[in-house]
């Protein structure tokens, strides 16, 4: 994985069988694991191909995500 923190981090890419955030059910959606809570602060990243599968708008002004699936 890159991009966080600006180096390569060590990860792993699953394929899961379904992912259930809020009221969104997503099937087949590969997602990758590694460690970033210790080093980074936070427990993980949304990244764009579940806001494009899952139809999210993003208002930047406000930084709000709007999930109408």
């Amino acid at each position: 994985m890159y991009g966080v923190g600006g180096t390569s981090e060590i990860c792993y890419e699953q394929q899961i069988p379904d992912i259930l955030v809020e009221h969104i059910t997503l099937t087949d959606l590969p997602i990758q694991l590694g460690s970033i809570q210790e080093p980074y602060g936070f427990d993980g990243i949304v990244g764009i191909d579940f806001m494009i599968r899952a139809k999210c708008k993003v208002d930047f002004d406000t930084m709000n995500i709007d999930l109408k699936h």
